[in-house]
């Protein structure tokens, strides 16, 4: 990592010596400006959210394509969150019902805001959210800053989850 400083790197979620999380926290901790995306087979909701968990920009399975695998890296890159579409439903349930709805917060999305963050619930890209809401690229990815800020969040995922959780966004928003 020191020699190369790569902007982003492909880690699969169990290795040998360290698992993904553990060593996406490390390698976070000392180069947090690189972006990791978990490149693996597991379909598990549970590795998903926890390779998420750790920081990690994205989640692609190996049985991707490689078209399919570098739009998921340039997403990553533009700090998007790239994740199997397939995965989604079952990890916002897991992720809706492990937390309980704290309606008690104090986070004011504006309402371009809360659209912008209804169309990533629902996996669109910045490019489809800028085509539907009449925007520009930059326009979306401002917001998006905003929002994460907002939230305290640092990816799509983590935000989505923060806003179901807070109740700012629900299941029928999907």
């Amino acid at each position: 990592m020191e020699r190369l400083s790569p902007d982003i790197v492909l880690m699969d979620v169990n290795m040998p010596d360290m698992d993904g999380p553990t060593t996406a926290r490390t390698v976070l901790g000392r180069f947090p400006l690189t972006k990791i995306v978990a490149w693996t087979v597991s379909e598990s909701s549970d590795d998903l959210l926890r390779m998420m968990q750790a920081g990690c920009a994205g989640y692609i399975l190996k049985d991707a394509g490689p078209n399919e695998l570098q739009r998921a890296l340039l997403a990553a890159l533009r700090s998007e969150s790239p994740v199997p579409r397939r995965m989604i439903p079952d990890v916002l349930r897991r992720v809706t019902h492990s937390t309980p709805p704290s309606r008690s917060t104090s986070v004011a999305l504006t309402l371009r805001e809360t659209q912008i963050l209804r169309g990533v619930a629902k996996g669109h890209t910045t490019k489809r959210l800028a085509k539907d809401l009449g925007l520009k690229d930059p326009s979306i990815e401002t917001h998006l800053r905003n929002i994460f800020k907002k939230l305290g969040a640092t990816n799509r995922g983590e935000a989505v989850s923060t806003a179901l959780r807070a109740g700012i966004i629900t299941l029928a928003d999907l």
